[in-house]
């Protein structure tokens, strides 16, 4: 019989585990340690100094306890974990429906569907991604695949690009008569569409989503033949304006493939997993909210190296300009300023030479306490706190953040 516990990221929960589930959840959160850090988790962890080196290696730490029950705690991620006859459902730190409102915000959310998204729980979410997924595959499927030029090489009949001398003398020499040529072919099997393949035939392989939105993945599948199997490689592409069709699609693809890529077999017991990196969501999430909000003042991210001792500053909100910075913070402020942030934003302020700065995160109630303004010499801080109660409509929520942000600014 298949046992569920709900258990909630970043905080620590007794969970009863065999010797083989341990196995299996510490080898599911090496991996996804490494497949999760391109969408932000683990770099903005270092950067905010939040991360130690257990933390880095691992997105699940499992502590024992003598009674034999473990400790067990997930770092920044949410989801489903299947472990034999365990299901743990890992919750985010805020309330589910704030959190699929901000991922509906993120750079991952379709653009073929602006309806609220219905979740309960972290299956649901799973669920969710994958049908944003194949329904921005069908999109550019319907735009067309984008074409690229891929090298080749091989033995031909006739000289095509350019001969290997060495490969094509050996040939001679052993009898045949061939030309060992690289060249380059313009077609569908890019990275871009590789990727987007293979999450879709990740899709179609799992028991565990919904049969039709399997068969929708198939038929995905199907229709991309002409493109080859994902490559190591591929992880690092990056997506130009040419690819301007994929801007959805390609974020989608990475989070499937990333999130559900561990799994361990051992004997009779498999352990698989969907885990969904949960910082870099509500941090594009919310910057996408104030820059609609703020528009037309422009709110983006970038970096700046300083000229002396080669420190970047990275903030995630730079707007007007640089005339004000702003960073992103997934957690629940308190009534005082805390160092790390206050002296970051300061610096982020500082190093742009902006007139000011502020921190956005969350509060648990409408009338919770959130830091006073400060000042120092000339450059003002401040944050700004998204009310998350499970008895707050988002969208209230969302208004209200704006609201408050543009009165400070000024507009």
């Amino acid at each position: 019989m298949l046992t569920e516990v709900v258990l909630e990221e970043n905080r620590e929960s007794a969970v009863r585990l065999s010797d083989q589930q341990v196995q299996a959840l510490e080898d599911i959160g090496r991996r996804m340690a490494g497949r999760l850090s391109w969408w932000g988790s683990k770099s903005k962890a270092v950067a905010d100094g939040s991360a130690n080196a257990d933390e880095q290696a691992s997105v699940v730490s499992v502590g024992y306890r003598p009674n034999g029950m473990h400790i067990l705690k997930f770092r920044n991620v949410v989801g489903v974990v299947r472990l034999g006859d365990l299901q743990l459902q890992v919750a985010p730190k805020i309330p589910l429906t704030h959190f699929c409102h901000l991922m509906g915000k993120s750079e991952v959310a379709p653009r073929v569907d602006g309806s609220p998204a219905r979740v309960g729980s972290s299956q649901d979410l799973r669920e969710l991604v994958c049908r944003w997924l194949l329904a921005e595959a069908e999109r550019v499927l319907r735009l067309g695949l984008h074409r690229d030029y891929s090298e080749y090489e091989e033995e031909l009949a006739e000289v095509r690009g350019s001969v290997q001398p060495v490969p094509t003398v050996l040939a001679n020499l052993s009898g045949r008569v061939a030309v060992h040529c690289t060249y380059s072919e313009l077609d569908e099997d890019a990275a871009i569409n590789r990727l987007m393949k293979a999450s879709c035939a990740a899709i179609a392989s799992d028991p565990s989503i919904d049969a039709d939105e399997r068969r929708r993945a198939r038929r995905l599948v199907l229709s991309m033949g002409p493109v080859g199997v994902l490559r190591e490689s591929d992880w690092q592409f990056q997506a130009t304006r040419l690819h301007a069709r994929y801007s959805k699609a390609l974020p989608l693809a990475k989070l499937v493939l990333a999130s559900r890529g561990a799994s361990m077999e051992a004997g009779n017991f498999s352990g698989t997993c969907f885990l969904i990196p949960t910082p870099g969501i509500v941090e594009s999430g919310l910057r996408n909210i104030l820059a609609n909000a703020l528009s037309p003042i422009d709110v983006m991210k970038r970096g700046l190296r300083l000229a002396e001792g080669g420190i970047t500053l990275n903030p995630d909100l730079v707007v007007d300009g640089s005339r004000i910075v702003g960073d992103v913070k997934y957690k629940f402020f308190g009534g005082d300023w805390d160092r790390a942030s206050f002296n970051q934003i300061v610096a982020f302020a500082s190093g742009f030479e902006a007139e000011r700065g502020f921190v956005v995160g969350f509060r648990r109630r409408e009338d919770g306490l959130v830091p006073l303004p400060a000042a120092v010499g000339k450059i003002r801080v401040r944050k700004f706190a998204w009310v998350a109660s499970p008895e707050t409509d988002p969208f209230l929520s969302e208004r209200v953040l704006a609201e408050e942000v543009r009165n400070w600014i000024g507009m």
